[in-house]
C-alpha cells in the first residue's frame, strides 16, 4: 500500500512540475518572441555592450573590415618612397641595420641591396595622395579615403604580423577588433551576431588564417566572431538534428535556461550569461541567417557591380556582397578575410 502511496505522490509531484514548467516555458517563449532582453532582467542587458554611449557623436555607423593576408606591398601601392627609388641596389646603409639580427633567410647572403617600387607613382585627388598606377581606380576615388601610415611592427614574419593587425599586438590571446566593437558598442540587431566572419574558400590553403584571429580573448565569448561559411549551412550546428523541429528545440532552449539561470545565480559567473546569450542568439539566427544568406533577390544590377563571381559561393566577390547584406541588416562590424 506504501508503495502505491509513493507512486501517486510521484505523479502528483510530476504533473505539478510538468505544469509549472510548462507554464515556465510559454511565458519564456512569449517573451522571447516580443523581447528578448526579458530574458536577463537580472543581468546587464547582454545586447547593449559595456559603454552605455559613445564619448563623441559617431559618423561611422558599420565597419566592413576587407583583410587580404599577403597582398602586395605598401611601397607597391600607396606608401611612396622616393628616396628608396633612388638608393635602389645599394646596399642597406649601416645607420640603418646597425647591431640588429635579421633574419635567417638573410644568413647566407653577403649583401642587402635596397629595392625600390617597379610601379610609378603619382598625386591624386585634392589632398595630393600619391597612388602608385597598381591602383587606378583607387586614385579615382582618393580624396574619400584615409591612408594611414603610422602604423609598423617589427616582426618580418605573416603570422605576427596578421596578429597585430587584428589585436594590436604581435603575440596570441588578445580581443581583437570586431570583438572590442561588440563588447563596447553593442548589438543594433539581436537576430544576428554583431561581429561577423567571412572567408574566402581559398584563404585557409593561401595563407594561414586560424580562428583566434576573430578571437574574444579574455573578454566574454559572446563577443567573438561568427564565421560565416560557403555553402548549405552557413553556420556550424545551426540547422536543427533530424527529428527536431522548431518547438522542440525552444522547449530545449528554455530548459537548458533554467538551468544556466540556476548557475548563473549560485556562482555568478559572467561567462554563463553569455552562454545564455549565444543559445538564445542561434535560436534566433535559424530564421535571419538563411534570409541573409539568400541572394535569390539580388538584381542582375547587383551583379554587374560585384561581378560574375559574386555569384559562386565562398567566392570573394560574394563574400563582399554577403558583407552588404549584413551591414544593410545592422551588423556592425564584418571582416573579411582573403
Amino acid at each position: 500500500m506504501s508503495e502505491e502511496i509513493d507512486k501517486f505522490n510521484c505523479n502528483m509531484n510530476r504533473r505539478h512540475f510538468l505544469s509549472k514548467t510548462s507554464l515556465g516555458l510559454g511565458a519564456f517563449s512569449l517573451a522571447s518572441l516580443l523581447n528578448p532582453k526579458t530574458l536577463f532582467s537580472n543581468q546587464r542587458d547582454p545586447f547593449k555592450g559595456a559603454l552605455d554611449a559613445p564619448h563623441v557623436l559617431p559618423k561611422a555607423k558599420r565597419v566592413i573590415y576587407l583583410f587580404q593576408s599577403g597582398g602586395p606591398s605598401q611601397h607597391d601601392m600607396f606608401d611612396y618612397k622616393p628616396k628608396l627609388e633612388e638608393m635602389h641596389g645599394q646596399d642597406l646603409p649601416p645607420s640603418v641595420l646597425g647591431d640588429q639580427r635579421l633574419t635567417g633567410f638573410t644568413a647566407s647572403q653577403d649583401a642587402l641591396p635596397l629595392a625600390g617600387s617597379r610601379f610609378k607613382f603619382s598625386r591624386h585627388g585634392k589632398n595630393g595622395a600619391w597612388v602608385s598606377d597598381l591602383l587606378p581606380y583607387t586614385g579615382d576615388v582618393a580624396d574619400e579615403l584615409c591612408f594611414i601610415k603610422t602604423v609598423y611592427t617589427g616582426a618580418i614574419n605573416h603570422d605576427p604580423a596578421v596578429t597585430f593587425f587584428q589585436t594590436g599586438v604581435e603575440t596570441p590571446g588578445l580581443p581583437s577588433m570586431g570583438s572590442w566593437v561588440s563588447y563596447g558598442l553593442g548589438s543594433d540587431n539581436e537576430n544576428l551576431p554583431a561581429f561577423s566572419v567571412l572567408l574566402s574558400r581559398s584563404a585557409a590553403t593561401v595563407q594561414p588564417l586560424s580562428s583566434r584571429l576573430w578571437s574574444s580573448g579574455f573578454i566574454p565569448s559572446l563577443h567573438q566572431g561568427v564565421q560565416y561559411r560557403a555553402g548549405k549551412d552557413p553556420v556550424l550546428n545551426l540547422t536543427n538534428p533530424d527529428g527536431f523541429d522548431s518547438m522542440s528545440r525552444r522547449d530545449m532552449l528554455s530548459s537548458l535556461t533554467d538551468l544556466n539561470q540556476y548557475h548563473l545565480d549560485e556562482y555568478g559567473d559572467p561567462e554563463v550569461s553569455s552562454r545564455i546569450a549565444q543559445y538564445e542568439m542561434a535560436y534566433r539566427m535559424q530564421t535571419s541567417v538563411p534570409e541573409t544568406m539568400d541572394l535569390s533577390d539580388e538584381p542582375e544590377s547587383t551583379y554587374a557591380l560585384y561581378g560574375e563571381d559574386a555569384r559562386t559561393p565562398g567566392t570573394y566577390a560574394a563574400n563582399c556582397l554577403l558583407a552588404r547584406r549584413l551591414a544593410e541588416r545592422d551588423v556592425k562590424f564584418v571582416q573579411l578575410y582573403h
